[in-house]
Protein backbone atom coordinates (compact mmCIF):
# COMPACT_ATOMS: atom_id res chain seq x y z
CA UNK A 1 0.00 0.00 0.00
CA UNK A 2 1.42 3.29 -0.93
CA UNK A 3 1.07 6.13 1.62
CA UNK A 4 1.27 10.30 0.83
CA UNK A 5 3.78 11.93 3.10
CA UNK A 6 4.41 15.38 3.89
CA UNK A 7 7.89 16.17 3.43
CA UNK A 8 7.49 19.37 5.59
CA UNK A 9 4.92 17.79 8.11
CA UNK A 10 1.70 19.75 8.27
CA UNK A 11 0.85 19.98 11.98
CA UNK A 12 4.63 19.78 13.60
CA UNK A 13 6.21 22.24 11.01
CA UNK A 14 3.50 24.30 9.00
CA UNK A 15 4.03 22.66 5.86
CA UNK A 16 2.10 23.23 3.18
CA UNK A 17 -0.71 20.92 2.04
CA UNK A 18 0.10 20.65 -2.11
CA UNK A 19 1.98 18.34 -4.40
CA UNK A 20 5.06 19.79 -4.06
CA UNK A 21 5.54 18.83 -0.53
CA UNK A 22 4.30 15.28 -1.12
CA UNK A 23 6.17 12.17 -1.23
CA UNK A 24 4.96 8.61 -2.47
CA UNK A 25 6.15 6.03 0.34
CA UNK A 26 5.00 2.51 1.16
CA UNK A 27 3.43 2.17 4.51
CA UNK A 28 6.68 0.75 5.67
CA UNK A 29 9.08 3.40 5.39
CA UNK A 30 6.11 6.21 5.76
CA UNK A 31 6.12 4.39 9.55
CA UNK A 32 9.76 4.39 9.66
CA UNK A 33 9.53 8.36 9.32
CA UNK A 34 7.34 8.94 11.81
CA UNK A 35 7.96 6.66 14.35
CA UNK A 36 11.51 6.71 13.84
CA UNK A 37 12.93 10.05 13.33
CA UNK A 38 14.01 9.76 10.07
CA UNK A 39 14.25 13.18 7.19
CA UNK A 40 13.37 13.34 3.53
CA UNK A 41 15.33 15.77 1.04
CA UNK A 42 14.06 16.14 -2.73
CA UNK A 43 16.78 17.83 -5.40
CA UNK A 44 15.13 18.70 -8.31
CA UNK A 45 11.68 18.27 -9.78
CA UNK A 46 9.65 15.82 -11.11
CA UNK A 47 11.22 11.89 -12.33
CA UNK A 48 14.66 14.19 -12.79
CA UNK A 49 14.57 14.26 -8.27
CA UNK A 50 16.43 12.57 -6.09
CA UNK A 51 14.93 11.50 -3.00
CA UNK A 52 17.42 11.66 0.22
CA UNK A 53 16.82 9.88 3.00
CA UNK A 54 18.35 11.38 6.38
CA UNK A 55 18.55 9.07 9.42
CA UNK A 56 18.42 10.28 12.56
CA UNK A 57 21.96 10.39 14.90
CA UNK A 58 21.21 7.31 16.87
CA UNK A 59 21.17 5.58 13.20
CA UNK A 60 24.31 7.98 11.88
CA UNK A 61 25.60 10.03 13.89
CA UNK A 62 26.77 12.47 10.86
CA UNK A 63 23.34 11.91 9.67
CA UNK A 64 24.40 11.19 6.17
CA UNK A 65 21.68 11.36 3.48
CA UNK A 66 21.23 7.65 1.54
CA UNK A 67 19.78 7.66 -1.96
CA UNK A 68 15.88 7.08 -1.80
CA UNK A 69 13.92 5.90 -4.46
CA UNK A 70 14.36 5.01 -8.15
CA UNK A 71 17.54 6.91 -8.87
CA UNK A 72 19.17 4.32 -5.89
CA UNK A 73 18.94 1.57 -8.84
CA UNK A 74 20.16 4.10 -11.55
CA UNK A 75 22.79 5.00 -10.33
CA UNK A 76 23.80 0.73 -9.44
CA UNK A 77 22.71 -0.39 -13.22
Amino acid sequence: MVKVHHIRWWKRHHGRTDLSNGILLCETCHHRIHDNGWGIRVDGAGTAAHVWFIPPSYVDPAQTPRLGGRARFDIAA
